[in-house]
């Protein structure tokens, strides 16, 4: 089991991602829990941080990533996807099963974040 992800992100956008994902991670039950040097590192989570932003030294450039956080339910995936948009995201998958991806229903979404990062919300059936 994965305890905690770093994304890695541009230390000129975290403050724009740190409200981007205070907003799209609301319906998957994540907030922000800590944030520490000056707001460049920063952990969302249900009852603990799993899931940070953390700012690349200045001039480094992010290395887009695919990341997926469960939902309960799908109409959690819709909230995210909808608040997603709203948000600034960009659409790279709209809300619905998707039949390659597991042999349980797979409903997903997929929004691209403002580093390029490519943002999963996922209800499946277990």
């Amino acid at each position: 089991m994965i305890n905690h992800l770093f994304l890695m992100v541009s230390a000129s956008r975290i403050p724009a991602l740190r409200s981007f994902y205070r907003t799209v991670l609301q319906p998957l039950g994540y907030t922000e829990m800590i944030a520490v040097k000056d707001g460049n590192l920063c952990g969302f989570g249900s009852d603990y941080p799993y899931f940070w932003l953390k700012a690349l030294p200045e001039g480094k450039e992010p290395v887009p990533t695919h990341i997926a956080i469960e939902a309960k339910d799908p109409a959690a995936v819709d909230k995210f996807y909808e608040l997603a948009l709203q948000a600034g995201g960009i659409d790279n998958g709209k809300p619905g099963i998707r039949p390659d991806m597991s042999r349980q229903p797979y409903y997903s979404a997929y929004v691209i974040d403002a580093d390029g990062n490519n943002f999963e919300a996922v209800s499946v059936v277990k």
